[in-house]
C-alpha cells in the first residue's frame, strides 16, 4: 500500500503519459493516444475513477482513433482548488466539469468528438451533450448516472455546506476513504477475483494529492444529484448504451429504461461483467465500441 500520508501537487504524482493543461483556472490532469488527425474520442471516468482507468481501452482505439481521458475536478490527477482560489464559479459541480471537458477539446484542437461515459462519467458527457450538442459525433453511455449520484441525500447536503461541516471534513472524508485494495475495487465486478494491486494503484494514487478531501467534499456537496431524463429525449445523435450483466450499483434494467428513452439507442449487455466493463472486460466493451464508432457517420 503506497503512502497515502504525504501529500503532494497533482503534477508531482503525474505518470510518463500524463499531460497537464490550465483550463478554467485549475491543472486538469489527462492522457491522450493515437494521432491528433483521426476521430476522437472524449473518455469521461465513473465515481471515484479516474484517466487510468481508460488505458487499456485507450490503447483498442489508438490505432485508428485519437482517444483522450480527463480526470474532473475531484478525481485523479486533476488540482483540487481551494474556495479562495475559485474565479466565482464552483469548479466542483457537473456544470463546470462539462465546460472543463469542452475547453480539454479546444485545447487540443478537436472540433467533434464522440463522447464516452461511464456511470457518473455518463453524467458528464450527457451535460456536454446539453450544452453543445453540434458537436458531439455520437454517445457511449455506460451504465450511466442519470438520476443519481454517489453522494448524501439531498437533505443533508446544505448542512454539510456550512462552516461547521466544512472544519470537519477532512476528517470525516479520511475516513470514509479508508483503504482502497484490489478486493475493495473488485466488489463492484462481476469477479472480484480479478482486480489486481494495478488496478488498485491509481484510486490509491489520488490520495496523495495536495486537498484531496476538500476537494472530494466539495464535490459531493456542491449541488443536487442530477436528473437528465430531459435530456435523453432531446438526444438526436447515434448512441450505444452498454451495461455490464453483473453491475450490482446500477441494475441493468435501469439502464435498458434509459436506453429507450433515447431515440434510436442500441441497448448492449455484457456477460460476466459488473459496473465498470473498462477495467474487468474491457475487451468484451472495445468489441461494442468499435463497429459502432466504425459505423459513425461523418
Amino acid at each position: 500500500m503506497p503512502d497515502t500520508t504525504t501529500l503532494h501537487p497533482a503534477r508531482e504524482l503525474g505518470y510518463t503519459t500524463s499531460r497537464f493543461e490550465r483550463l478554467a483556472g485549475i491543472e486538469v490532469h489527462h492522457e491522450v493516444r493515437g494521432d491528433p488527425g483521426n476521430d476522437a474520442v472524449l473518455l469521461s471516468h465513473h465515481f471515484y475513477g479516474s484517466t487510468p482507468t481508460w488505458r487499456t481501452v485507450m490503447a483498442g482505439l489508438a490505432d485508428d482513433h485519437f482517444p483522450v481521458a480527463f480526470d474532473r475536478p475531484g478525481f485523479g490527477l486533476t488540482e483540487r482548488p481551494p474556495r479562495s482560489r475559485w474565479d466565482g464559479t464552483n469548479p466542483y459541480t457537473r456544470d463546470a466539469s462539462a465546460r472543463i471537458g469542452w475547453q480539454l477539446l479546444d485545447h487540443l484542437g478537436v472540433e467533434r468528438a464522440v463522447l464516452v461515459g461511464s456511470s457518473a462519467g455518463g453524467t458528464n458527457v450527457l451535460e456536454m451533450y446539453r450544452q453543445q450538442p453540434e458537436r458531439v459525433r455520437g454517445l457511449v453511455l455506460i451504465s450511466p448516472a442519470v438520476t443519481g449520484d454517489v453522494g448524501p441525500p439531498s437533505r443533508l447536503r446544505p448542512l454539510l455546506r456550512t462552516p461547521q461541516a466544512r472544519a470537519l471534513a477532512p476528517r470525516i472524508v479520511q475516513r470514509l476513504a479508508g483503504d482502497v485494495s484490489a478486493a475493495r475495487i473488485g466488489r463492484s465486478w462481476h469477479d472480484p477475483s480479478l482486480a489486481t494491486d494495478d488496478h488498485a494503484e491509481p484510486y490509491q494514487r489520488m490520495l496523495r494529492v495536495e486537498g484531496w478531501e476538500r476537494g472530494f467534499w466539495e464535490l459531493v456537496t456542491a449541488e443536487p444529484p442530477p436528473d437528465l431524463r430531459d435530456v435523453l429525449h432531446a438526444i438526436r445523435v447515434p448512441t450505444l448504451l452498454t451495461v455490464g450483466a453483473s453491475d450490482g450499483i446500477i441494475a441493468p434494467r435501469w439502464n435498458r429504461r434509459t436506453a429507450g428513452a433515447i431515440p434510436g439507442a442500441r441497448f448492449e449487455v455484457i456477460p460476466e461483467c459488473g459496473h465498470t466493463p473498462q477495467e474487468e472486460c474491457p475487451e468484451a466493451l472495445l468489441g461494442l465500441m468499435r463497429p459502432f464508432l466504425d459505423q459513425l457517420p461523418d
